[in-house]
């Protein structure tokens, strides 16, 4: 090989390895999105993932939670990415009572977006661990991906980085990414604890971040179960329906993906399944308050002749990736201050139930009705069917009268 040849070589390589740039870049900030006054700080970071010192500010300028930074000169081309702020806290539907703090680390090189969310957040240590231990950055950051995606129950692994997902734009990868940032999330309707959620969400990423980092796998049982209780108490079509209510009040026309799926994922893989539609004898229509309570289930495929004046609840458990929806005909009333899972619709006589949640107990207080302390009504089950699968009339004697 001549020396001229060897020299081309040489300045090729140093080119290729050469980190230091400007940089243009732009982004958005997502639990639920990030609000307006959201503070963004971008930290310069060397080959090992050390801060140089060198550092730069903007902020979020849209409650959609972008944010964008231009012309920013740096030595190398890794970064480190801080967000501050408040948050739209999808499950609940409403914004956040405190801060929280996210964050991401990024290759600026020929990246014009760099999100920074919950997947980004919780790999951050594992990348670092790799990096510490001798792997480049863009390796350690693929194995730490695809590491959380065999945590998530994701069997096919998708190539695009985590900062390059969006959870209000369509594609699996994204929906992957809401499903994580919504299993995060504790509902509760109590006024005395919404104030505490963000501290506890951010408990829950700090813990499963550390437990990741050593060894890519999340080992702690009791977080798991953490994650398996959230979800046994979301509402799934809510939470659809606040993202989408909120980004039409922002003027945006986004498609939120199919989230719901990569929940099923996560559950098949870290959850005993059950695999028939179930309807329990009795069951208790607030279960998340522990045990007691139970009532009769009118439910039960059997059972047609009930007692007017008693309280009931119309209970089920749907299996895994599949729908259930129950329409009642006749004066059967839904009492929705005891509703634990069921989206409910009213008709002319009587109501339409869907279930928000799989493999997990939905149930909702009910009371028979009719002028004459006695009546019938129709119960139409549609078991992942747009039409009925099984229906039964029921009757009752000596009913409320109301």
């Amino acid at each position: 090989m001549s020396l001229a040849l060897i020299g081309m070589l040489a300045f090729a390589s140093c080119t290729k390895e050469k980190a230091g740039g400007t940089f243009t870049f732009s982004g958005k900030v997502q639990k639920g999105p990030f609000v307006t006054g959201t503070t963004i700080t971008v930290n310069e970071l060397n080959t090992s993932l050390g801060q140089t010192g060198k550092a730069f500010t903007s902020s979020i300028t849209s409650d959609d939670g972008s944010f964008g930074l231009s012309n920013v000169e740096m030595e190398s081309n890794l970064a480190l990415l801080s967000a501050n702020g408040f948050y739209y806290n999808e499950v609940l539907g409403q914004l956040s009572s405190a801060q929280i703090t996210l964050q991401a680390l990024a290759d600026l090189n020929n990246e014009e977006t760099v999100n920074v969310n919950v997947l980004t957040h919780i790999t951050k240590a594992r990348i670092e661990k790799l990096v510490a231990d001798g792997l480049s950055f863009g390796d350690a950051k693929r194995k730490a991906e695809s590491e959380f995606q065999d945590f998530l129950g994701v069997t096919d692994h998708f190539n695009q980085g985590f900062e390059q997902m969006s959870i209000a734009t369509s594609g699996d990868f994204n929906a992957m990414l809401l499903a994580f940032s919504v299993i995060l999330q504790r509902p509760s309707n109590f006024l005395e604890v919404v104030p505490t959620l963000p501290a506890e969400l951010t408990w829950l990423m700090t813990n499963l971040s550390t437990d990741f980092a050593d060894n890519g796998a999340v080992d702690s049982e009791a977080l798991v179960d953490t994650l398996l209780y959230n979800i046994s108490l979301q509402d799934q079509l809510y939470i659809r329906h606040h993202l989408e209510d909120y980004y039409s009040g922002l003027g945006l026309n986004v498609e939120i993906p199919d989230f719901e799926s990569y929940i099923t994922m996560f559950q098949a893989a870290h959850q005993e399944v059950v695999a028939d539609f179930t309807y329990p004898d009795e069951a208790s229509p607030a279960p998340q308050l522990g045990p007691g309570g139970e009532v009769p289930n009118i439910l039960v495929k059997d059972a047609t002749q009930f007692d007017g004046e008693q309280a009931y609840v119309v209970a089920a458990i749907a299996p895994l990736g599949k729908t259930l929806k129950v329409k009642v005909t006749g004066n059967v009333h839904p009492d929705m201050s005891l509703n634990n899972g069921w989206s409910v619709t009213d008709q002319a006589d009587g109501f339409t139930i869907e279930a928000q949640r799989h493999n997990e107990l939905v149930s909702l207080l009910v009371r028979f009705s009719s002028d004459s302390k006695d009546g019938t009504a129709t119960i139409e089950y549609y078991e992942d069917s747009e039409t009925p699968t099984f229906t039964k009339q029921i009757s009752w004697t000596g009913g409320w009268g109301f």
